[in-house]
């Protein structure tokens, strides 16, 4: 049954798909000769159209969303989309938002059937995630972006690892890592980065906290993307995408997207959905949206989708 399938902790939030694409994008326009083919055949292996679609071809300063998925996948389970993000952009008005889709939050799917929008990926992949974002949001979603979120562990290993400065010590403990994380500055290696960026309930501030650091270890990933060092690692970085990324975001379109709404990342707007969580009549619990946060929600993007 659907609605009582096991809960998952939630890994990594979006960041890291939209610093992997533009990472990939600034490669694309830096490199030259070998290294830019390496990138192409890359871009070749995780190109992945939803079933039936055929590659699109993005209209000059059109608006449009982008639905980031980040995906706990493990062998023989295809897991959940415990971070879900949609962004819109409008490369006219230099606008763009961000949406964080609560992980828990009861939604319809398009076959009728409620159920936590985390779940869609397991039954349907990213067509029933992206349709269910659709319908519940009432907008549409030409492009999405997947990774498998161990993939990030990979990825700051790939970069040589990452410093941060650490607001507060505490303690991290899990099957895979015992660490103590000591208060300002430190270098991580990939596993320290996911447990400092996962870690809640020692926080002072709670989930702010975790989400401040989720944004140091991200934007320190992107820094590293960004860097002139980048080309030396750029085999173990391509290789990391090829094997935990996947996109219907062309190499000629991430160029575009990135080029286009440079303005609107820098300037990124979140929103965020109100509501209360519970568990319902069928012992499960659930992130229920608010009625007049949902309508807010749906049009602030429509407005911002909206030509001008």
């Amino acid at each position: 049954m659907r609605s009582r399938m096991a809960k998952r902790k939630p890994r990594l939030v979006w960041r890291v798909l939209s610093a992997l694409l533009l990472g990939f994008v600034l490669i694309a326009s830096t490199s030259a000769g070998l290294a830019f083919l390496k990138v192409k055949q890359t871009a070749d292996a995780f190109l992945t159209p939803l079933d039936g679609e055929r590659p699109k071809p993005l209209e000059s300063m059109k608006p449009v969303n982008v639905l980031l998925l980040g995906v706990d996948e493990r062998k023989n389970d295809k897991g959940r989309a415990d971070a879900i993000m949609l962004l819109s952009f409008n490369p006219k008005t230099r606008q763009a938002t961000s949406l964080s889709i609560p992980r828990d939050m009861q939604v319809t799917v398009p076959s009728g059937e409620k159920t936590k929008i985390n779940h869609t990926y397991a039954y349907g992949g990213v067509k029933e995630t992206v349709e269910t974002v659709e319908q519940t949001f009432e907008t549409d979603i030409p492009y999405y972006a997947k990774i498998n979120m161990d993939g990030l562990i990979e990825l700051v290993d790939a970069v040589g690892g990452v410093t941060v400065d650490n607001p507060s010590a505490f303690s991290w403990n899990d099957r895979r890592l015992q660490k103590e994380y000591e208060k300002g500055k430190i270098h991580l290696t990939g596993l320290e980065a996911s447990g400092y960026a996962r870690m809640r309930k020692q926080d002072p501030l709670g989930d702010m906290g975790r989400q401040i650091r989720q944004r140091q270890v991200l934007e320190a990933v992107g820094m590293k993307l960004a860097g002139p060092q980048l080309l030396t690692q750029l085999e173990k970085i391509t290789d990391v995408m090829k094997n935990n990324f996947t996109t219907n975001i062309g190499l000629d379109v991430a160029a575009q997207l990135a080029q286009e709404n440079q303005r609107g990342f820098e300037q990124l707007k979140p929103l965020k959905i109100e509501g209360e969580g519970y568990i319902a009549s069928d012992g499960v619990w659930y992130f229920f949206a608010s009625d007049e946060s949902m309508e807010q929600t749906k049009q602030t993007i429509a407005k911002l989708l909206a030509r001008s």
